[in-house]
This record gives structure tokens, sequence and C-alpha cells, in this order.
């Protein structure tokens, strides 16, 4: 883009949203293109020189207005969304797009021939295929009053299938915990949180769970037709990486003793903007 200077610089930030406009508002600022933009936690050691950018709501605010007025709600959705997904070196398409944006205005969106936008769009839909995915294929196993389920998936989906999960056990306590990225997901009483643990101990089912899982899988197995079974739709319709995590294809121990991993209270933090 004219007018801007591309330096051998590396910005990184705290991985929010806000904390990617806070960069691109440095770079707009400084007319400056760095050659890549990194949360800190995953940040390399460089000969490059690195500058760690500070969040300030005030400014990411300032930054959100101004892609609605000049861009667009549409863009502004979008490059949210593209912050969960795990497309590579995303803040740099991000902020590419920005600049694309800022000369082309409200048509930027649809301009799917240009290949910023065109991977964005295509970073995004996956990350939606997959929310879809995980509000279907998600198994909840009963741990004293708590409501305990694993998943697997390559973006960030808990803040997109937390909501669907809330209106369906509203009176109740879950958990969701993200194998992949390290997070859970915790809701009671209206309020919920996603934190980044270590360490996760997966509870074992106590006795009554077990007996549940063994009925489910008794009508799983009872309910298909031996001359229909067709194992390629399954797939297509239930892809295969999801099915480590499906009640009806484990085999589980009996718990027991009591274990406990985590309690919930009743002070938690409001839920996150997301």
């Amino acid at each position: 883009m004219a007018n801007f200077t591309k330096r051998e610089i590396i910005y990184s930030y705290d991985g929010s949203f806000e904390g990617f406009l806070c960069c691109a508002f440095e770079s707009f600022s400084r007319r400056e293109i760095p050659v890549d933009i990194i949360s800190a936690k995953d940040l390399q050691p460089s000969l490059l020189e690195q500058y760690f950018i500070e969040t300030d709501l005030e400014k990411a605010e300032r930054v959100k207005k101004s892609i609605r007025s000049k861009i667009g709600d549409a863009a502004l959705e979008l490059l949210q969304n593209a912050m969960w997904t795990i497309l590579e070196h995303k803040e740099m398409a991000m902020l590419d797009f920005m600049r694309l944006g800022y000369k082309n205005g409200f048509k930027t969106v649809n301009l799917l021939a240009n290949d910023t936008v065109d991977v964005l769009t295509k970073a995004v839909k996956f990350l939606n295929r997959e929310t879809m995915f995980f509000t279907e294929f998600i198994r909840f196993s009963v741990h004293a009053d708590l409501l305990f389920a694993k998943i697997k998936p390559k973006n960030f989906v808990l803040p997109f299938i937390t909501p669907h999960f809330i209106a369906r056990f509203t009176n109740e306590k879950f958990a969701i915990y993200d194998e992949t990225h390290s997070e859970l997901c915790v809701y009671a009483k209206g309020r919920w949180q996603i934190s980044e643990v270590s360490g996760m101990e997966i509870p074992l089912p106590d006795g009554s769970e077990t007996e549940y899982r063994k009925l489910w899988k008794m009508f799983y197995d009872n309910a298909a037709v031996e001359g229909r079974i067709n194992h390629k739709c399954r797939m297509t319709h239930m892809p295969k990486r999801y099915w480590s995590n499906l009640t009806e294809f484990q085999t589980v121990p009996v718990k027991n003793k009591k274990e406990e991993i985590f309690t919930i209270g009743t002070s938690l933090p409001q839920k996150p903007q997301t």
C-alpha cells in the first residue's frame, strides 16, 4: 500500500482481539507494515526487532468505530471471527484486509477474488462449520451435580458453542474442556468463564454414569439396521475425528472412588465479551 514502509520488526500483543486492534492502530499511525504480528505467548526468540504493544481499550474502540464506518459491520464481524481460527499468520491477513478495506470501503467483504479476502472468508467458514459440528457432537457426562464434556477442536470454538449449551442447560452447572487449546469453559448460575488450564485431569465416570453409557451404546447398536449400515455415509455426517469423545464409541472403567477436579463456586466473573 502506498506510503506504508515494510519494516523488519515483529509486533507482539496479548492475544486478544482488542490487542490486535491496537497493533493495527500502531501500524497505521507509524505508516509501517511489520514482518509479523504474534501473540506474546507464541513469540520465539528472533534476530528481528520485537515490539510489544499494550492493549489500550480506548484505542481499540476507535479502530472498531473506524472499521464500522468505513468498511462496514460485516467486515468487523469477519475480523472478530478470524481471531478464533487456526489460520497461520492470521493477524497479518487481518491487517492486510484492513488496508484493503480502507481503500475499497463496504464492498471489501465481497471481493472474494482477492487472496486476502478469500483466505479469511474460508477460515471463518471452517470455524463456523466446526462450531456447528460441536453443538451436535458434544457428549456430557454427569459427575455429582456437574455436567462435563471434553472436545478436541482445531479452531477455538468455545466462545461460539457455549451460548447454545447455556440455552439448553440454563439451570445446570457444566464445564467443557478444550483439549487442543488447554482451555476450560465453566458455567453456573447464569455466568460463564473461559480460562486457560494446565495439567487437567479428566474424571472417570461413576457407576450410574457408566450404566447410562452402556444403555446408550446398547440403543445405538440395536437401533441400527444391519443391512443398511453405511460406514462411509456415517463418516460424511459425523467425521471420524469427532468420535474419540463420543460416549457411544467408548468403553469406560467404573470409577471406584470419588474424585473432584475442581469446584464451581457462586462468585464466577461475568461472562467474557465475545
